[in-house]
């Protein structure tokens, strides 16, 4: 995980709330029963508190996660789950920037920083420019504009319920199979379906079956299968509604309208307002037809992965800032780093190489270094370093050392653990020196 993105929680301020009754819950904004006009403002900062619940939706979960970790400051948002992968993996949706509003004087030194930052994480991520963020010169960090959507938003007064629907079952996800079962429903957006997808809301179970949860996860199954999902989030005095879905085969049943409207019927039983949506240009008529209308828009610039070897960055501090670790030892080296001793989260850990499986690193078997070892192994390798530079024989003293070290480079079976390491030189031009091999690795 990279150091830049740091864990905050700081709750969003909402703007003023709607009008209230004598019991405290929020007036209807009906005159004399009918509608008022949709050009007026049902509140102040309307868009506002929609892309509010937008940000705050992408990173809740993360929040309370371990290995997720979310930057929040005045003017930005940055959800980053931790998850590897590259543009439309499925990864991006869960490593997200949204919020951003940087004052005009910080605007071009912020937009590069951040884009740059993101580009070296190792995941793909999307930047969502909302009703009140997108007014920034994306091409200049060469980001392209990717999907777009309608910001569209409705009084749940306004909508009709979903009533029954004779072969959709719709309930709330309160089981891990249940959440399973919504997963794998977003997974199949994907072809072939986003083993990402999954793969997240599997870390996050604990967190989005939680009683105190503001996500409302359903999930509509038909003659027992599930095949629609839907979620509506509560914030910013807000019900935002959230990935609606339905499996392929069962598509084009009115299904998705079904889920939609059980949203909003989720949010009137929690004493909601006001809901909104993101909708594809394709999607956008049928909310019309909903009762929805379009209150912004958002452009999504997704941030791509740049590859280590295209990026041109290898000072210590530069590897260290996307996540490299210290490296103490080298025992062996044969088409990279075949064994020796390496920070992991801080840690020094022993680690040999298994196999070589990927084009950028390779996996290894790993188990932590007590400290009398780690003492022994760089005594070792100071020694190695200094007869090698000198061109001189083996002192008998590393003789000795590596005797008493072989066993201990055997790897306990009930310690060791598999991990996979991407390795890279930094910036310093000998092979070795006292602190180690000139060279860093990254783990995961």
């Amino acid at each position: 995980m990279t150091n830049f993105l740091c864990s905050l929680s700081r709750e969003h301020a909402s703007p003023r709330s709607a009008p209230r009754s004598p019991s405290g819950k929020r007036k209807n904004p009906m005159v004399r029963g009918r509608p008022r006009p949709y050009g007026e403002p049902m509140y102040a900062g309307l868009t506002e508190r929609i892309e509010a619940n937008f940000a705050e939706h992408a990173c809740h979960l993360h929040r309370r996660t371990d290995g997720m970790t979310v930057t929040e400051i005045d003017d930005l948002v940055i959800a980053d789950s931790g998850i590897e992968g590259d543009v439309g993996s499925g990864a991006e949706i869960f490593n997200i920037v949204a919020n951003a509003r940087f004052a005009p004087e910080e605007l071009k030194n912020r937009l590069s920083l951040t884009a740059f930052k993101l580009r070296l994480t190792g995941r793909a991520f999307s930047w969502w420019a909302g009703p009140n963020s997108a007014d920034m010169p994306f091409g200049s960090v060469e980001l392209t504009a990717g999907k777009r959507e309608a910001a569209m938003c409705a009084r749940v007064a306004d909508l009709s319920g979903a009533g029954p629907h004779p072969d959709l079952e719709v309930r709330r996800v309160r089981t891990p199979e249940e959440l399973a079962d919504y997963a794998r429903i977003l997974a199949a957006g994907w072809n072939p379906p986003a083993v990402t997808v999954v793969e997240f809301y599997d870390r996050v179970a604990p967190v989005a079956l939680a009683d105190d949860c503001p996500a409302h996860y359903l999930i509509g199954y038909h003659h027992g299968e599930p095949v629609s999902a839907g979620e509506i989030f509560l914030h910013a005095e807000v019900a935002g509604i959230h990935d609606i879905s339905t499996l392929p085969a069962s598509r084009r049943r009115e299904f998705g309208g079904v889920m939609t409207l059980a949203a909003v019927d989720s949010a009137r039983a929690a004493g909601y307002d006001t809901v909104a949506i993101r909708a594809s240009t394709e999607d956008e008529p049928v909310y019309r037809r909903l009762g929805f209308r379009v209150a912004g828009r958002y452009t999504e610039y997704p941030v791509p992965i740049v590859p280590l070897e295209d990026r041109g960055y290898t000072t210590r501090e530069q590897l260290i800032s996307i996540g490299f670790e210290h490296v103490h030892v080298e025992n062996e080296r044969y088409d990279g780093p075949q064994a020796g001793v390496a920070d992991i989260s801080g840690v020094p850990h022993y680690f040999v190489r298994l196999n070589t499986l990927f084009e950028d690193g390779d996996e290894f078997s790993v188990w932590p270094i007590d400290d009398e070892s780690l003492a022994l192994e760089q005594e070792a390798w100071r020694l190695y370093v200094k007869a090698w530079d000198a061109g001189d024989y083996r002192p008998a003293r590393l003789n000795e050392l590596e005797s008493l070290l072989d066993a201990r480079r055997i790897a306990p079976p009930a310690i060791a653990r598999t991990m996979f390491a991407q390795w890279r030189f930094d910036e310093r031009d000998a092979r070795h020196d006292d602190s180690g091999p000139t060279y860093m690795m990254r783990w995961r």
